[in-house]
């Protein structure tokens, strides 16, 4: 069974945004891109000149003040400012007449010695005399003294810093550009789903009542586009002949009435019969409106919602320690993991009545119930003076997240039938994956460039969107829904199973503990402090995480399908994910930090269907009694224990070991718990929940 029922629709709609968006993109980016590296060498050279002439003076003033040259004292302190401001100039330097090295300060001297040994800085006649070595530019501008020329002072540029702003920038052009084609593909496929597919698809189903000669049914669709005028149009056929039906029974009615012939009247009478027998139509003479809801109904609102959210996962963290404030008890680093950690222990505390809330209520109430105090809580969070006002903002946002998300699930359980429940959870998945490639992505590229504050406020614009979205499309009126609520007991019951409970404390558990401690904490941390690292070299980092997920995921649940080799994936998963945290060990280097997120998203390709997959096998006897949905949703809110533990631990972690050590840490633990499950994922193949199914 397809997993997702939209997929080839999106393939073909990605391929045909591909082919429109990128090539224009790609050509104007080139265009662009060769002008800015041509302007901008020459604007380094003034910079650069600029920063040598303010320097000189410094200098010849010190000098006319009779210090000698190579008496000057603090120059390293003098020139680390400049050159910390100005990443570009790679070395300052000062030599005297014979060039000498007096100062230096970015390089070893054996770069330089050689060439300014035998260079004629004086051939510039008195100016800045630009020269290369090796891979940089010397800019050498001449010191005045009393007696004549002092010496020179230089400054080094480096040649690959054009070429290196030119590559981040056609890497975010490259991000930006990604993120534009999914969001692109989402309205499209809403566009199309909601606009044609939809509306045909209920044409379809009229159409097969009609060729059964049933005339009951009319579409229910109010566009005014070509498919609607289509929809009209075969309505108006309909009533067509309804009104025709009306018209021959009444006619009937006249002839056996008033007819003199009884034989007449029996054979209008045997016409009668066959025509009731052979069509159906409304009573009323009023047909009634078929209208179908659909699990993509809500998909662009949940992706515009996640995409809000989404939005701040590259900087999270960096935006806490900005707005760090003792906390009494706890040390800076568990400070700035606890807004992560309460985000994500109010999402599992609102997660369960929020699901019941949207079963009595309707998912459309309930998402724009949601919807408020989550736009209050990003808007609240981009003015936040303190992580304390910040917790209490994240907690609302919290909130707000497990209402919409609820909701949603709700509206797709409520619509989708009960064979196609997985076609909707794939609507439901694809949403969030595409959602969070999609924000994490801009999402640092925006924070670099208009800052922490101003991207928590597009994300609450981006929540108001979703919100509009629902209000204007989806029907107030949805299906009906279970608001059975199963007792705790039953709760307890389903603990005692050991293969549950193992499945929860030593595969989810640890699952969501990499994803918050490692993920959201630790990598935007370590990677900010390493050197010349910057937001946007997080947010790509980053996304490497979901879109190995997006990528392995459909192969896993094929695998887990064809082989029915479930436990065994979640186990290999969850060894993997815990092996690439441990990477670091090795070295702390960016490349093992990026390792570790790609197989962390490999670990959650592989083991999040399969996961879910499980739970009809080894939980067969409840699935039967409470219900496989209140199951899983059980096995979701135990699981978020690893997501308020794992920050929590990382930060715990920090003080001792570092960032890098604290990585391997945490890895350690996940991997010792993955080790665990593997043991146990040996016994999964037999046992009386097994044999129960079996036999039934």
């Amino acid at each position: 069974m397809t997993l997702d029922h939209t997929r080839p629709l999106f393939v073909r709609l990605l391929l045909l945004a591909f082919l429109v968006l990128v090539p224009p993109v790609a050509l104007l980016a080139y265009e662009a891109l060769g002008e800015f590296s041509q302007g901008l060498v020459p604007e380094m050279d003034k910079k650069a000149e600029t920063v040598g002439h303010d320097l000189a003076a410094s200098v010849e003033r010190a000098v006319g003040y009779g210090i000698p040259l190579n008496h000057l004292q603090g120059m390293d302190q003098f020139f680390g400012p400049v050159r910390a401001a100005n990443p570009e100039i790679r070395y300052l330097a000062v030599t005297d007449r014979d060039g000498h090295i007096l100062f230096l300060d970015g390089i070893g001297r054996e770069v330089l010695e050689a060439h300014f040994a035998v260079a004629d800085f004086d051939e510039g006649g008195g100016r800045s005399h630009k020269s290369s070595i090796g891979d940089f530019f010397d800019l050498a501008l001449p010191l005045a003294g009393k007696a004549g020329s002092a010496g020179h002072i230089h400054v080094g540029i480096d040649k690959n810093y054009v070429r290196g702003l030119v590559n981040d920038i056609i890497i975010d052009l490259g991000v930006v550009t990604l993120v534009s084609l999914l969001v692109a593909v989402e309205i499209l496929l809403f566009v199309v789903t909601f606009n044609v597919t939809g509306p045909m698809r209920v044409v379809a189903a009229v159409i097969d009542r009609v060729r059964r000669g049933d005339f009951s049914r009319v579409c229910g669709v109010t566009s005014d586009d070509e498919v609607g005028r289509f929809v009209h149009g075969f309505n108006a056929a309909i009533r067509l002949v309804d009104e025709l039906f009306r018209r021959l029974s009444a006619y009937i009615d006249e002839v056996k009435s008033v007819h003199f012939d009884p034989g007449v009247v029996e054979r209008v009478t045997d016409i009668e019969s066959r025509v009731r027998f052979l069509f159906r139509f409304a009573r009323d003479g009023q047909p009634a409106i078929v209208n179908e809801h659909q699990a993509t109904d809500i998909r662009l609102p949940l992706f515009l919602f996640v995409f809000a959210e989404e939005i701040s996962r590259s900087f999270m963290p960096m935006y806490i320690r900005d707005l760090y404030a003792p906390i009494p008890g706890l040390s800076p680093e568990m400070v700035t993991a606890l807004p992560i950690a309460v985000f994500m222990l109010f999402i599992a505390v609102v997660s369960p009545s929020a699901a019941l809330t949207s079963a009595r209520l309707g998912s459309r109430r309930v998402f724009l119930m949601g919807l408020v105090p989550a736009t209050v809580g990003f808007f609240m969070s981009a003015l936040a003076h303190n992580v304390y006002d910040f917790i209490v903002w994240r907690s609302a946002t919290a909130i707000g997240y497990a209402l919409v998300t609820m909701a949603c699930q709700g509206y797709i359980a409520q619509v989708s039938k009960q064979g196609s429940r997985a076609q909707g959870l794939g609507v439901y998945v694809g949403a969030v994956l595409t959602a969070s490639v999609c924000g994490t992505g801009i999402g640092g590229v925006l924070a670099e460039r208009v800052g922490y504050r101003a991207t928590f406020s597009i994300a609450a614009v981006l929540a108001i969107v979703a919100g509009l979205l629902i209000y204007r499309l989806m029907d107030a009126r949805q299906p009906e829904a279970e608001t059975h609520a199963p007792r705790k007991r039953q709760f307890i019951g389903l603990l005692r199973n050991w293969r549950f409970s193992a499945l929860i404390l030593f595969a989810a558990i640890p699952s969501k503990m990499a994803l918050t401690g490692f993920f959201f904490f630790l990598v935007p941390l370590t990677m900010m402090a390493q050197p010349r690292a910057d937001l946007g070299d997080v947010a790509r980092l980053m996304m490497l995480y979901p879109i190995s997920v997006v990528l392995l995921s459909p192969l896993a649940s094929r695998l887990a399908d064809h082989t029915g080799w479930k436990a065994g994936l979640v186990a290999v998963g969850g060894l993997i994910g815990g092996a690439g945290l441990v990477l670091p060990v090795i070295s702390g280097e960016t490349e093992m930090i990026m390792a570790g997120i790609v197989l962390l998203g490999i670990s959650h390709g592989l083991s999040a269907s399969p996961q879910l997959a499980m739970i009809p096998d080894v939980c067969w006897t409840e699935c039967r009694n409470i219900g496989q949905t209140n199951v899983l949703a059980f096995l979701r809110l135990a699981e978020r224990v690893g997501s308020v533990v794992g920050p929590l631990l990382a930060a715990a972690f920090i003080p001792l070991y570092g960032y890098t050590g604290a990585i391997v840490a945490l890895g350690v633990v996940v991997l010792g718990m993955s080790m665990v499950f593997a043991l146990l994922s040996f016994a999964y193949g037999s046992g009386p929940h097994i044999e129960a199914e079996l036999e039934e």
